[in-house]
């Protein structure tokens, strides 16, 4: 089961919030569908009435560097509606202005606008192949579209001009991993940590990587080294969990399963790997555990204590 989905992603994209402030002025020339795309989207039906006011308001007349700023000022406070609304203002007058392009769509890509955002992006690099930052973008769209060669690709693209670059390596090993390449997720993983140490965020893909090719010790290897750096880190806790059960090492799986953060679950988490190995009644121990820790909701873990049971019966059937 795959336990490291996008939050590396959604964890990269704030990374690449932070490029906004410092995108290229350049212009090329071209058209921008900047107006139809937001009223062509059901999605920006909104943000689209709200532009209609608010170029009517008294910010329009304020200079371009102006609400350029205030607009990059609302990304830092997490105001991105505010933020889009300015950039916008702008492209209104500017459509070639595809470094604010690129801005847009990040900020569509935070509020989940994955279609806007994918445009906004296959228009800038029409424009601007060179520019990095789009391709990194772009690879995060194709990576939540489970488009994992496309995604693969862009990162490469980027590594081609910049093989250091953090962001695109940790990217590309999570792609990897999602893609089911768990020894390719591997290097690029290794990659980022030999490039920065304390890259924390790439420590659990890793850890997960290792465990899909069934070497738990380099997982618990790698884990421990994460833990080091920040000991209750949950996804970290997880993954040591997950590498300690599959090497037998209940009781400190359980420990670990505990500091990811939910008792109810880490005991649910165990026993599951208890009824793998085929060890039913210490399962549905732990199963039962986990109901009475919540029971009006756990509802996986009556499910789990069930077949628990079951087996269990089976087996001493079999031994009767």
């Amino acid at each position: 089961m795959k336990t490291i989905k996008l939050l590396a992603g959604i964890t990269s994209l704030l990374a690449i919030l932070m490029l906004l402030t410092g995108c290229a002025q350049d212009q090329a020339t071209g058209p921008s569908p900047v107006e139809s795309l937001a009223a062509s989207n059901s999605s920006n039906d909104t943000i689209w009435n709200k532009m209609k006011s608010h170029f009517q308001s008294d910010k329009q007349a304020l200079p371009q560097d102006r609400a350029e700023a205030l607009g990059d000022a609302a990304v830092q406070t997490g105001d991105y509606e505010s933020s889009l609304l300015d950039f916008l203002s702008i492209l209104r007058k500017n459509p070639e202005r595809y470094d604010l392009h690129y801005k847009v769509a990040v900020l569509f890509l935070l509020n989940g606008q994955w279609a806007a955002a994918k445009q906004e992006l296959a228009l800038v690099l029409v424009h601007r192949p060179e520019m990095l930052q789009a391709h990194e973008a772009m690879g995060l769209v194709f990576l939540q579209e489970k488009n994992y060669p496309q995604a693969i690709e862009e990162f490469q693209t980027v590594l081609g001009q910049e093989p250091q670059r953090v962001n695109s390596l940790h990217l590309l090993g999570v792609a990897y991993l999602e893609s089911g390449q768990p020894g390719k997720a591997v290097v690029q993983l290794k990659r980022v940590l030999v490039v920065d140490p304390r890259h924390v965020s790439s420590i659990p893909p890793l850890g997960q990587a290792y465990i899909d090719l069934k070497d738990y010790r380099q997982a618990i290897a790698c884990l421990q080294q994460g833990l080091a750096l920040d000991p209750k880190n949950e996804k970290l806790n997880y993954q040591m969990g997950m590498a300690l059960a599959a090497e037998k090492r209940y009781d400190e799986a359980l420990d670990a399963f505990m500091k990811a953060g939910d008792e109810a679950q880490a005991y649910n988490n165990i026993g599951v790997h208890y009824f793998v190995a085929g060890q039913y009644e210490e399962a549905a121990k732990c199963f039962q555990r986990a109901i009475e820790l919540r029971p009006s909701f756990y509802e996986e873990a009556k499910t789990n204590l069930q077949r628990a049971l079951e087996k269990l019966q089976q087996l001493r059937q079999g031994d009767g």
